[in-house]
Order: structure tokens, then sequence, then C-alpha cells
């Protein structure tokens, strides 16, 4: 996800969470070890949620992470976090 959308982003994690399911989020921005985080939570899941706005298009970091997913296999979850955002 973007940090722009963390707010919603944090609630859609605190929700999966109280419904008991194992999720990893990034609290801080990607960089250096939270990257190999990221790489390591990805290797580890079935399932990655894709927080998809303009700000995330945009950002080198979320792209970085949505292809690892997408080349690990994992099953990819688009969530769109504003109505007007258009995905290409």
């Amino acid at each position: 996800y973007s940090h722009r959308d963390r707010q919603l982003c944090y609630q859609i994690h605190e929700r999966l969470v109280q419904d008991e399911f194992s999720v990893w989020i990034d609290r801080d921005n990607m960089h250096g070890a939270t990257m190999t985080a990221m790489a390591e939570a990805i290797e580890n899941s079935e399932f990655v949620l894709i927080c998809m706005s303009d700000t995330y298009k945009q950002s080198v970091y979320c792209q970085s992470e949505a292809h690892y997913a997408f080349e690990r296999r994992c099953h990819l979850i688009p969530l769109i976090m504003k109505p007007t955002y258009k995905p290409d």
C-alpha cells in the first residue's frame, strides 16, 4: 500500500486481525531491512492484498511489492482505495 492510504489500510489490517487472520503490514516507509522483511512476508504468504490507488501506482516500492508477489505466484487480491481510481 501507499503510505498516503495508510489509515484505511490500517483499518483493514485491524479487521483482519480481529477475524484471526495472520497479517503482516509495513508500518514504516519501505527501505533497506524493511524491503527484506516485505520479501520474506510475501514468501510466507498465500494471499497478498494490493491496496490500489493513484499513489500506489506511482510508487516504485509498491510496484516492486506487487511484481514480487506475482512472481511468487501468490493469490493477489486488489482492493480499490478510492472510488475515483482507474486501474491500467
